[in-house]
């Protein structure tokens, strides 16, 4: 044996050398492919980066251009006289006169270096102070004149600067055909294009007319603007771009030495990383030899005390809960994509078995605790020997059992329960001769459809454990029979979950029924009451729902589900004044942190507190009645109110009411439904409502059902009125509106 695991152990050490050998080359491989296409994505992104930069600079230099021009338009009507005077005395005009308009229009538009006034000749009447023009600028002012419009601007040069020339028609009465030239400092050319310049580019203005000609570059200095670069150089560039009205392309590059430079890095990492992991695979596999053994046994016992009980060998509950979730997981897939779901589900879906020792505990009181683990130790030898090989076992608790079958028929569940039943009534223990009369109870539940997680089957077996219990013990209880208990347990169940996906998959509904005043005082105030839909959209009254959420623990999800809705919609209605009652459970009214919750809600949504009363039952006041009055208490001093609901059902009714700080009293609507022809209800009413006034209470007449009620209601000075007669309910809020 010791061989045999010996050479399979270096089966596997032989097996994982080539596999880290392997693994070693193919990371090598995807590191310098991963490297290659980085550096291709990385230049890819470079160059529509290099698109859309030059698109940029060239809405800015048209921008600029554009902005000059108008602005000396506008220079031009400001010092409209002073550059009439300069045009009239022409060369006797002083240098004075010149230097006052110049530093005006240096002080209006940045960069200015001189302005010029050219006749319809091209020639400046001001050059006895300005000097002459240099060739460029004369050609440029003679093509200018020809064309009647500035089509081609470029740069021009001297031997200390470098500048380029506008002209715009000249704004006085004589000079038509005449110009206003200004010279301007190529500063914010400049700027434009190191503002654009991004890492690894080189930006360039160029002269279209003469092919390899820099005017402006971001890799030069300031003091030094053109240079010639060889037409092969040209082929470089990613992008060149001409420039409208202009003798310029712009163009842009990455450096010449990225590329290489990119690649080189990017192998370089790769290589590095591919040794470090090597090494690291290396050491991680040296390691994982000599502790291979140890860790394996170590994980082998742990999984062990995990998942199995220690006494018996069987699955424990946490392993029978996950396999039971996988099966049932696994159910619900296969249903939902099957044609006939029925039939799987009823055939084929499964069967889970509880089993429950009858007066076991005697045996461990009786006898003795030794004599009741060997019991519980037969059974598992038992049960392992009788079951299918694909049946999980396991002990839930001390004298409990849960059986899955994934493969037993519902039909046949019930017979194969019975002989369980008689296997554990014949166990016997070797050390001990007497009869033990060990009997158990069983409960059987088919994995159909209608299951939807591991508590629900719980819950459900523990109910027909029960009810086996309580009919004699020594018997099986299937689940899905027609027993009363079991089909109003398996009802509470299905309203469960459909209240629990409702909320999930926000099918809740809000409705609004008015409360009347019986006065003649003018009122507006609306009862909140929540309605459900189903899986197929059909609407589900609450008396199907609300029952079972109190019973199970989803009301209070309920209750603030509603809470929140109700404030979202007078939030999102500033037109509707009205106030409005809440129903709040006696499970919400008995959580401290409801008040908090509360406040957040009524600052979230900034609803004044005077609007919203809230209404609790007398019988979860009574049941929570110190929670009930903190958090009465805390929301009437906030501004709230409250109304208490169903008055006069409980056996203490008028006891309670001194000591619940209500608002408003709730007349239960049995006693008001039929006080037309029931006196000794009317009489009922009139007393609560003596009551009420004497306690400076309002009241409120439940289930008012025709005009007849409503008279005696106002007779008896009943302050408001509810039900059908005075208005139905109608919707007001669904998801699906928003």
């Amino acid at each position: 044996m010791k061989k045999s695991y010996t050479q399979q152990e270096n089966k596997a050490l032989s097996t994982s050398k080539r596999v880290v050998i392997l693994t070693s080359f193919l990371i090598l491989l995807l590191l310098v492919s991963q490297s290659f296409s980085a550096s291709k994505i990385h230049q890819s992104y470079q160059e529509s980066l290099m698109d859309s930069v030059t698109d940029r600079i060239l809405s800015d230099y048209q921008e600029y251009f554009t902005q000059l021009r108008l602005e000396i338009d506008l220079f031009q009507q400001k010092q409209l006289n002073a550059i009439e005077q300069l045009e009239e005395k022409s060369g006797q005009a002083s240098q004075q006169e010149y230097m006052k308009v110049l530093n005006s229009l240096r002080n209006d538009i940045d960069n200015t270096r001189l302005f010029a006034l050219i006749d319809n000749k091209g020639q400046g009447s001001l050059k006895h102070i300005t000097g002459n023009f240099l060739p460029d600028c004369e050609s440029e002012i003679a093509t200018t004149i020809a064309d009647g419009v500035q089509k081609k601007l470029f740069l021009h040069r001297s031997k200390s600067s470098i500048h380029f020339d506008l002209l715009q028609p000249l704004a006085t009465n004589s000079g038509e055909g005449a110009f206003f030239f200004v010279a301007f400092n190529p500063n914010i050319l400049i700027n434009i294009l190191k503002k654009y310049q991004l890492p690894h580019q080189q930006l360039f203005l160029m002269r279209a007319d003469s092919p390899g000609e820099i005017e402006l570059t971001t890799e030069m200095d300031d003091s030094k603007y053109s240079e010639l670069i060889s037409g092969g150089e040209l082929t470089s560039f990613n992008f060149v771009k001409a420039i409208p009205n202009t003798r310029w392309q712009l163009a842009i590059r990455l450096s010449p030495r990225y590329s290489s430079n990119l690649y080189r890095q990017g192998l370089i990492k790769a290589v590095l990383i591919w040794l470090l992991l090597t090494l690291f695979i290396y050491a991680f596999f040296r390691q994982q030899k000599h502790s291979l053994r140890k860790q394996l046994q170590v994980e082998q016992a742990l999984a062990y005390v995990d998942n199995y009980d220690q006494l018996t060998g069987l699955a424990n509950r946490v392993n029978f809960d996950r396999q039971l979730f996988e099966h049932i997981e696994a159910n619900r897939i296969l249903t939902h994509n099957s044609i006939n779901a029925n039939t799987i589900a009823m055939n084929k879906s499964g069967v889970v078995m509880h089993i429950d020792l009858d007066k076991f505990q005697v045996i461990n009181n009786s006898v003795s605790y030794a004599v009741g683990d060997k019991f519980l130790h037969q059974i598992s030898i038992s049960l392992r020997e009788f079951l299918p090989e694909n049946a999980i076992i396991s002990r839930l608790g001390n004298d409990e059992f849960a059986i899955l079958l994934p493969e037993l028929l519902f039909s046949e569940a019930k017979s194969f329960a019975h002989q369980i039943r008689l296997l554990i009534q014949k166990i016997r223990i070797v050390d001990y001769q007497q009869d033990t009369g060990i009997t158990a109870s069983i409960g059987v539940i088919t994995l159909d459809h209608s299951i939807f997680d591991a508590q629900q089957v719980y819950s459900s077996l523990g109910q027909a454990v029960n009810l086996a219990k309580e009919k004699g013990g020594n018997r099986v209880q299937v689940y899905q029979s027609d027993d009363e208990q079991l089909v109003l347990h398996a009802k509470e169940m299905e309203a469960v979950h459909d209240v629990a996906e409702a909320l999930k998959d926000n099918r809740l509904l809000l409705y609004r029924q008015a409360i009347k005043s019986l006065s003649q005082q003018q009122n507006s105030h609306y009862e909140v009451l929540i309605r459900m839909r189903n899986s197929q959209g059909a609407l589900v009254p609450p008396i199907h729902f609300i029952p079972a959420a109190e019973k199970y623990g989803l009301i209070r999800q309920v209750d603030h589900w509603v809470i929140e809705h109700t404030f979202k919609m007078l939030a999102s209605s500033p037109e509707d004044t009205s106030s409005y009652s809440i129903n709040l459970s006696g499970v919400t009214i008995a959580d401290r942190d409801i008040y908090d919750h509360v406040i957040n809600l009524f600052e979230q949504y900034q609803i004044p507190a005077e609007r919203i009363c809230f209404e609790i039952t007398e019988t979860s006041a009574i049941s929570h009645l110190e929670s009930a009055l903190y958090f009465m208490d805390k929301m009437k001093a906030f501004g709230c109110k409250f109304s208490l609901d169903d008055f006069g059902s409980g056996l203490s009714s008028f006891s309670y009411l001194q000591k619940l700080p209500v608002d408003i009293i709730k007349i239960d609507g049995a006693f008001v439904q039929d006080m037309d022809t029931n006196p000794i209800n009317r009489v009922f009413v009139e007393n609560i409502k003596r009551t009420a006034e004497a306690m400076n209470k309002k009241t409120i007449a439940e289930f008012v059902e025709n005009a007849d009620i409503e008279v005696m209601l106002r007779e008896i000075g009943i302050d408001y009125g509810q039900g059908y007669h005075i208005h139905k309910p109608e919707p007001w809020y669904e998801a699906s509106q928003e």
